[in-house]
């Protein structure tokens, strides 16, 4: 979702933000436009082993990655279908010896390069690096605070080298996030992580719900239950708000879970009336919900294209064998556009679909083995959204 101290500033109505003529509909027209963000995973090995890693990332290189001509290739069609941001991501991705040279080509074909990594490859030279490739934005995930955070993505020293890496890419004059994925195992050191985020300086503090893909699938038992979901939500919004600052570009941002844009909406209904309630809700439906196969793809390193990162069991096609402009025209991506017309249980009657839209399928995959039932991570109660339970069935109010 987008950041939600820029929500929460909307419902207050302060400044330019909360006006809906002004800064936020220029948010909004970037992440509704026709063409996708493109996450390209450029290499599947890692430094790190992560539990939850949606890539299922090995240690060594793979012979099936895309070559450098492939990758070379793939940013001209990219280009030429009008794709104007790529993530690079991984595996690691600054464990690709060319990635300079493909984020250089993305930026000259006008693509806004941008990178999520592990952070601890990020010394001064690399960081220099990334910043005269045409690097704008580092998003460094960190799980929990040193002692937690080194023994779960298995490298010793890694929260310490991540923090100089964020330093370091500051420094570089680049835009730096923190990224934390949320489960039972670190529930308990949020407070602390925003804390290592204010004091690295990072422009976002993103915190994403666990998705169960790739190693995420064996620890899905990990995930918060809805009770925690809601506790750790209503603490990042009140410290949101707590931090309104319109001299900071300081932003709290949630992610992998569309329904928590629903329970802000509540949130700020209850705090601060209907009218703040409005405001937030034009908004949330100018964004329109999880967007996966629409307004997001994915291409993993082997080249076959899914709508998203974490949904590796739906292929759109493989660009070694078609053109991305063609895979475009996939018929899941049409099903993806029309996905209320397909959504069942509770997603289906859910009375506020229309601002989630069904949050993860993935989520509803992996535990129901169908892409169009109940995404179980859902944080909201049923009367929350008009839906009542009788006899053990779902119906709608």
């Amino acid at each position: 979702m987008l950041p939600v101290t820029d929500l929460i500033e909307v419902a207050l109505g302060r400044s330019a933000v909360g006006d809906l003529s002004a800064r936020a509909p220029r948010r909004f027209e970037a992440v509704t436009r026709d063409t996708p963000v493109v996450i390209w995973n450029v290499c599947m090995h890692c430094n790190m082993h992560c539990p939850h890693c949606y890539a299922a990332a090995v240690a060594e290189p793979s012979p099936t990655d895309l070559s450098h001509e492939e990758g070379i290739d793939l940013l001209d069609q990219l280009a030429d279908a009008g794709v104007r941001v790529v993530i690079f991501s991984g595996g690691e991705p600054l464990l690709r010896a060319d990635v300079f040279e493909l984020i250089a080509h993305a930026k000259r074909r006008g693509i806004s390069p941008q990178l999520s990594t592990n952070g601890v490859l990020i010394d001064e030279d690399v960081a220099k690096r990334l910043a005269d490739a045409g690097i704008a934005y580092v998003g460094v995930s960190i799980d929990g605070i040193e002692s937690f955070n080194d023994a779960y993505r298995g490298l010793n020293g890694g929260f310490d080298a991540a923090l100089r890496g964020l330093d370091n890419a500051k420094a570089a004059g680049m835009n730096t996030g923190l990224r934390m994925t949320l489960s039972k195992r670190n529930f308990d050191q949020l407070e602390a992580m925003i804390d290592v985020a204010r004091n690295a300086r990072v422009n976002r503090f993103y915190v994403s719900h666990l998705v169960y893909s790739g190693r995420g699938y064996q620890v899905a038992h990990e995930d918060l239950n809805r009770e925690q979901q809601r506790a750790a939500l209503d603490w990042l919004f009140e410290k949101a708000e707590a931090l309104l600052d319109p001299d900071s570009d300081f932003k709290i941002v949630t992610g992998s879970n569309d329904s928590d844009g629903v329970y802000l909406l509540h949130w700020i209904r209850a705090r601060h009336g209907e009218a703040a309630g409005a405001r937030v809700r034009e908004l949330l439906r100018k964004r329109g919900g999880n967007s996966a196969g629409e307004r997001i793809l994915n291409i993993d390193s082997r080249g076959r294209v899914h709508p998203d990162q974490f949904w590796r069991a739906a292929v759109l096609g493989d660009i070694r064998e078609q053109s991305f402009a063609s895979i475009l025209s996939h018929p899941l991506r049409d099903q993806l556009r029309r996905r209320l017309e397909y959504l069942t249980g509770r997603c289906g009657s859910c009375s506020e679909r229309e601002l989630c839209r069904g949050s993860h399928r993935e989520r509803a995959l992996a535990l129901h083995r169908d892409p169009w039932a109940s995404d179980p991570a859902c944080v909201m109660e049923d009367g929350e959204i008009g839906i009542a339970r009788s006899t053990g069935l779902e119906v709608a109010l």
